[in-house]
């Protein structure tokens, strides 16, 4: 009995500790969501958001960064350069030789569309922690109008995980 009150009170400590650090850093949750997500996807390659980045500033790089998030969180802001699921497919054979980065906001439906790309042949890989990543990486992000902001679309309060000069919108 003994012994399942220090289990017991080990893993509360264990929990409270690991939300406290979450609260302080949102970085820690964003890395534990995606490594979740990665569960669902083993062998799916991903490029982090450091290494976009300096794909991004490459300009001998020849990549598509693909949106796969609905209208409503694009509205609020994307990656620069990137397209949306609708025109990537529409211009498919555009982009055949193409490095394809495809994001959401954690990765996870990204990592749906990364894998049916794949099966089609084509070298997609996953955005690690999609847009939330980008922004600890204090990546640049524009509105629909194209103008820069630091607004970015979660699903919930409890998603806000953006770093803390990010605006949360849900």
């Amino acid at each position: 009995m003994r012994l399942l009150k220090y289990f017991s009170g080990f893993c509360l400590l264990g929990f409270i500790s690991f939300a406290a650090a979450c609260y302080i850093s949102p970085k820690i949750f964003v890395k534990t969501a995606y490594a979740l997500v990665k569960l669902e996807f083993d062998d799916l390659p991903e490029i982090s958001s450091q290494s976009l980045y300096a794909l991004s500033s490459d300009e001998n790089s020849d990549h598509i960064i693909v949106d796969v998030r609905t209208l409503e969180e694009r509205q609020v802001s994307i990656i620069p350069g990137a397209i949306n699921e609708t025109h990537f497919e529409r211009n498919l054979s555009g982009y055949q030789n193409k490095k394809i980065i495809v994001y959401c906001t954690i990765g996870y439906r990204s990592g749906y569309y990364t894998q049916s790309l794949r099966q089609k042949g084509l070298d997609a890989y996953n955005l690690s922690a999609g847009i939330l990543g980008w922004t600890h990486i204090n990546g640049r992000l524009f509105n629909s109008q194209g103008k820069a902001t630091k607004r970015v679309h979660i699903y919930s309060r409890p998603w806000d995980l953006a770093l803390k000069n990010y605006i949360a919108v849900y």
